[in-house]
């Protein structure tokens, strides 16, 4: 009997894998690791680095309507080793730091090919390749970027204390190029079906039937996630959808309370009197146990409503979120409190490009992806500088901190009462 061949797909995610893991390097968990040693150096403040944040998160925004319909069309192969190549570039120049404008054009550089190309990559290049089994492969691609936050700051932590800041960033820069330009370029394609395959590793021959066909009327996988027919949107037929608008406001939540929790998680803790060390190590264990959460999740996602699994997800974190306040006066807390609100907050990446998927379909997702992009990226930004405005102004996080469990909860109520839009005809 001839043994059935590994699914290339897996191959697919195992890339993307790789690519968050480095995309990792230019998110706010790295840059906190920087913040207080480059602000003692050059006398600025938080609001100045949180700048280069905005600045290359809006830029990502500009950028991913255009790379999602390339993404459809072409596939992400030469997209992302050129753009891993740039943001490598990027990092390694920001050891050569001197000036403000040189960290807004390096790092905000390096934040623009991350938010605006790798992360659609990512995201899309999954989508192709699966249908029943993407809510597994879907956690296991995220799984990268949440191996990353959760590693590089210590790896940079470290550099810094026994090398100083400038070689963290050459070794940040190298490491990125090293792990995911070369795969990337080698091993990624655009869909199963141009070589031949179908998605999740199907047998070309199989008869995948109707959900009238099946016994007892059961709904498949394929069928819930309305693929077996693939609507095709347009940046118009999507932009005049409810759905499109609800997803938005959801996605622009996650974003903005990610990055702005994200960057200023470690200043907030070693404010309140943590060690540095302590500090990033609870940032590691949160990190880790959102890893495990998303893959979690993804499986959960095969069985379970992805809209009923966001919103719970939304609603629990915010509520979570808020206890940080006191969990912050004693390290065991602190530690529990990084151990439950990673594993559910593993779950936001994952379950919210499902749903984008999920309502819009496989052949437009790096489209209407690309569309949202804007309005994600805007909040990314907005996030990591009204936080730290807030603290400059009042010098503590309650104002932010609050803002940001009530956003959640009314995104998870939000999430619940959408509604897949209608197919274009």
């Amino acid at each position: 009997m001839q043994q059935k061949k590994i699914f290339y797909g897996w191959t697919i995610v195992a890339v993307a894998f790789l690519i968050g893991l480095t995309q990792a390097g230019v998110f706010q968990n790295v840059l906190s690791i920087f913040l207080k040693p480059m602000a003692e150096e050059f006398g600025w403040n938080r609001s100045i680095i949180t700048g280069s944040i905005a600045v290359g998160s809006l830029s990502g925004g500009i950028l991913s309507p255009l790379v999602g319909p390339y993404l459809d069309r072409n596939g992400p192969r030469k997209a992302a080793f050129w753009g891993i190549t740039i943001l490598s570039a990027g990092l390694i120049a920001l050891s050569q730091l001197s000036s403000v404008w040189q960290l807004y054009l390096f790092f905000g550089t390096g934040r623009m090919i991350a938010s605006g190309l790798l992360a659609l990559v990512v995201t899309v290049s999954v989508s192709n390749w699966f249908i029943e089994k993407r809510g597994r492969a879907m956690g296991i691609s995220q799984l990268g970027s949440r191996i990353g936050i959760a590693f590089l700051p210590l790896l940079v932590q470290h550099i810094i204390l026994s090398y100083g800041w400038r070689t963290a960033w050459a070794v940040l820069g190298i490491i990125v190029f090293a792990f995911s330009a070369l795969p990337s370029l080698i091993f990624l394609k655009r869909r199963p079906e141009d070589v031949g395959l179908l998605p999740d590793g199907r047998d070309p021959e199989e008869d995948l039937g109707t959900d009238e066909d099946k016994p007892g009327g059961q709904q498949s996988q394929a069928s819930r996630l309305n693929l077996e027919n693939e609507p095709v949107w347009t940046r118009k037929t999507a932009f005049r959808t409810i759905s499109f608008w609800q997803l938005v406001f959801v996605m622009c939540v996650i974003y903005l309370v990610g990055a702005g929790s994200n960057f200023h998680l470690f200043p907030f803790m070693t404010d309140q009197g943590l060690p540095p060390t302590t500090a990033v190590l609870v940032i590691t264990v949160l990190s880790v146990c959102a890893a495990l959460g998303g893959v979690l999740f993804g499986f959960l996602a095969e069985k379970i409503s992805v809209k009923i699994l966001m919103g719970g997800v939304l609603i629990t974190i915010g509520i979570l979120f808020y206890t940080v306040f006191w969990a912050v006066k004693a390290p065991v807390w602190m530690f529990i409190f990084a151990v439950v609100y990673g594993i559910i907050r593993g779950g936001v990446l994952p379950l919210i490009f499902l749903l984008w998927t999920e309502f819009y379909g496989r052949r437009s997702s790096g489209t209407v992806l690309g569309i949202a992009g804007p309005f994600r990226m805007a909040a990314n930004a907005a996030g990591p500088v009204s936080a730290a405005i807030f603290f400059d102004l009042f010098h503590n996080y309650w104002i932010p901190f609050s803002a940001f469990t009530i956003l959640l909860i009314m995104a998870g109520l939000l999430c619940l009462a959408a509604k897949p839009p209608v197919s274009p005809k």
